[in-house]
């Protein structure tokens, strides 16, 4: 049976100390992943980029998807308060690596946008291009409820 960890972190700097629980530690590199996934015996991982303290672990990420693309795979993600970013998500899986979007949306700030229907020009553009998306909705049942049932194409992923 193959097993793949649905979500791990690895970043190379801490800009902000790692937030909850994540451990303490200034970088994990997709090697020290790598030997920490042999001894648990997990096939392959889907990092998740931990951009709010290192914003250069998408880069790292999609680094250790070309370098090992039979052991990981990356939700990556852009600004979501910019509309004008609503480029990206044309082509967004033609990155080596890339499988979709993720947003933890954890500040107050970015459940406020939630909230008042700032994000939603995302939503009918990621389920055009058949993406992803992957969001701690279990902190807002009622909001990720509603992006499912006004756009029953999407792809949704509710993690923690």
């Amino acid at each position: 049976m193959k097993i793949i960890d649905a979500q791990v972190h690895i970043w190379s700097q801490t800009v902000t100390p790692p937030t909850g629980k994540h451990r303490k530690v200034s970088k994990v590199s997709a090697e020290d992943m790598l030997k920490e996934m042999d001894e648990a015996g997990v096939d392959a991982a889907l990092i998740h980029p931990p951009m709010s303290w290192d914003p250069d672990s998408q880069v790292m990420a999609l680094e250790a998807a070309l370098k090992y693309p039979n052991r990981y795979a990356v939700m990556g993600q852009f600004d979501p308060k910019k509309p004008e970013n609503k480029k990206l998500i044309h082509g967004w899986r033609n990155q080596p690596g890339m499988m979709g979007l993720r947003w933890a949306l954890l500040q107050p700030i970015e459940q406020q946008l939630l909230h008042e229907g700032a994000l939603d020009w995302i939503w009918p553009e990621a389920a055009k291009e058949g993406l992803a998306i992957g969001m701690m909705g279990g902190i807002f049942l009622k909001e990720f409820r509603g992006i499912a049932e006004r756009f029953p194409d999407l792809k949704l992923i509710l993690d923690h």
